[in-house]
């Protein structure tokens, strides 16, 4: 057995920031998101003024839809139709001609509200005045319906559910994650099959700390689309937040099944299987997230921590000098060799890297629980060499 250190620290996750399916994916159920890829501007500036503005258009838009009945789009009424039409102004300038911007799905709500209205209410021009039939289209918000004419027609509620998913998806962009909530709430009232929305919701419960919401809405997912590898693995690090480890194996186990061949899998499943203390199997899946991502220099260290619990210390000792190569200053790197090193009597060099933690543990950033540990070690190392030496002097 090692020193103290031996009782295995809580190893770190990795990143845990789950993926959020973006609004040019909410269409393609087929798709499986397995790495982040660059999203394009979402607002004109992204800036607190511009999220007030789309508050302000969440608001206005489940105020709208508190009127309809049985969750149906209600119809604009004359008091709505005004601010309705410089909304869409607003929407075409921000949006353009882009199929992808994350805001189109809202212009195309707005547009269809305006066109069931003024086919409704307002006379074409061509009734009142025959000679203006064959005249171009004068209507300010022209090149926006234009924009989208060859898009297929779709009933109103799953016009607003797209319209509320891209908002919310702005507010969880923006980190605004109660505004979020609100507009992935109204796309789940609107369209209940909406695994997308179940799924991106379940992100920010997450991120709120309401796991048990969270597990619900990935259960949701899972039902709705059983096949979708992100959602078992989202549920897995639920999971394993609620030390439900063995239920996250099983889910991270079928992620990776279903095609999700990621450095986070492997690393999930293995702080999974750490904390059941199964060693072996941990290594295995820490080495395979190596193969994925050589550069996480944290895997390492826990890679060292492992093999020297399974006495396998020159393996661990390679592992702490390939952590130190890639970050000459990982304070923790230099303790935990440090200690497997005093185990294997190397004193010298264990207070050498005893030495070498404490004068970087004591740079900004660093814990005082590392300071105070190494400081023991090395307490305790010094302590053991002088007792040795006054038995050998006794001898």
């Amino acid at each position: 057995m090692l020193t103290e250190m031996q009782t295995l620290p809580h190893v770190a996750l990795p990143p845990t920031s789950l993926e959020i399916l973006s609004v040019s994916q909410l269409t393609d159920n087929a798709k499986r998101l397995q790495t982040r890829t660059p999203q394009p501007t979402l607002l004109s500036s992204d800036s607190e003024s511009d999220y007030h503005w789309l508050l302000g258009v969440l608001d206005k838009l489940i105020e709208f839809m508190d009127r309809g009945e049985d969750h149906r789009v209600p119809e604009l009424i004359e008091n709505d139709y005004e601010w309705a039409h410089t909304l869409l102004i607003e929407l075409v300038d921000a949006v353009g001609e882009s199929d992808t911007h994350p805001l189109r799905p809202l212009m195309e709500f707005i547009c269809q509200l305006i066109d069931n209205y003024e086919d409704a209410y307002v006379p074409e021009l061509t009734e009142l005045f025959p000679e203006l039939a064959e005249a171009v289209l004068i209507e300010a918000a022209s090149k926006g319906r234009k924009s989208i004419s060859n898009i297929p027609k779709q009933s109103e509620n799953v016009l607003a559910a797209h319209a509320f998913f891209s908002i919310g998806y702005l507010f969880q962009h923006g980190n605004r994650l109660e505004k979020a909530l609100s507009a992935y709430d109204m796309t789940i009232t609107l369209k209940p099959d909406s695994w997308e929305a179940f799924y991106n919701r379940g992100i920010v419960r997450y991120d709120l700390r309401q796991y048990a919401g969270a597990m619900t809405d990935f259960n949701q997912v899972i039902e709705l689309n059983y096949n979708f590898a992100n959602a078992y693995h989202n549920r897995g690090i639920v999971y394993s937040r609620l030390d439900r480890h063995k239920s996250a194996i099983a889910d991270f186990d079928k992620a990776i099944e279903l095609g999700l061949n990621s450095f986070e899998a492997y690393c999930h499943r293995a702080f999974a299987k750490t904390a059941l203390d199964k060693y072996e199997a941990a290594v295995s899946d820490y080495d395979k997230a190596i193969e994925l991502n050589q550069d996480f220099v944290e895997v390492y260290n826990i890679l060292g921590i492992l093999r020297s619990e399974l006495g396998q210390y020159n393996e661990a000792l390679a592992d702490y000098a390939e952590a130190i190569r890639i970050k000459p200053d990982y304070a923790e790197a230099y303790a935990y060799r440090g200690v497997l090193k005093a185990h294997l009597d190397k004193i010298n060099e264990a207070r050498s890297d005893f030495q070498r933690a404490l004068e970087l543990a004591k740079r900004p950033g660093n814990s005082n629980r590392l300071k105070e540990f190494v400081e023991k070690q090395l307490r305790q190392l010094n302590q053991a060499a002088s007792n040795q030496a006054i038995l050998s002097v006794s001898d």
